[in-house]
């Protein structure tokens, strides 16, 4: 019973974070960063200012709390994937993104939807690049300059359909668009245009 007590105890900081996180992107929806006040934000939040400060010092902490959060889920997402001369590396870190959202995905549409989201798809997309140069550079025969266009062209490619993906309601399942961005970017998009 004691255990079962220390698990609910221990889920409260994580719960109240996402209230204040998610008051802060509805805020910000509305006003600037810089005119948002900490007591508007507790108000949002139904919170106390004293429980914001148990856990931030100031508001920006929230955002950069939340940034660094995104960059280390991708990377442990995506830290044992290896370049496979098909097209399963791509749906690979296109399925592993969204085992990290689908835990709530409810959240990250509605930060999706936000006015943060450029900043949030932002995140995505540079470790989407940092993630394919890493892999592709050792094995491609091209400049570095090339590389890190091809990088760009694929990172931006995937998390603009990733970001669209989430904040739409999409009828295709994750395993549907992952495989569907897998074989566009492996294959290019002429494997899908019919011949005159």
């Amino acid at each position: 019973m004691e255990q079962v007590k220390k698990r609910a105890k221990d889920r409260r900081p994580a719960k109240t974070k996402k209230a204040i996180r998610l008051a802060l992107f509805q805020l910000l929806d509305k006003k600037e960063l810089n005119k948002i006040t900490i007591t508007e934000l507790t108000k949002q939040a139904n919170i106390s200012r004293k429980t914001f400060y148990i856990h931030y010092n100031k508001i920006n902490d929230v955002l950069d709390e939340f940034e660094q959060e995104l960059i280390d889920a991708f990377h442990l997402a995506t830290k044992d994937l290896k370049y496979s001369n098909n097209s399963k590396f791509f749906f690979d870190i296109f399925y592993n993104l969204d085992k990290y959202f689908n835990d709530d995905l409810d959240y990250y549409k509605k930060i999706a939807q936000s006015s943060f989201a450029n900043t949030f798809s932002d995140h995505i997309g540079d470790a989407l690049f940092s993630k394919l140069y890493e892999v592709i550079e050792p094995i491609c025969d091209l400049p570095i300059e090339q590389i890190e266009y091809l990088c760009q062209i694929v990172s931006s490619s995937m998390h603009r359909v990733f970001m669209s993906w989430i904040r739409n309601d999409s009828e295709m399942s994750i395993v549907q668009i992952s495989n569907f961005v897998a074989k566009v970017v492996f294959n290019g998009m002429g494997s899908y245009l019919l011949d005159e």
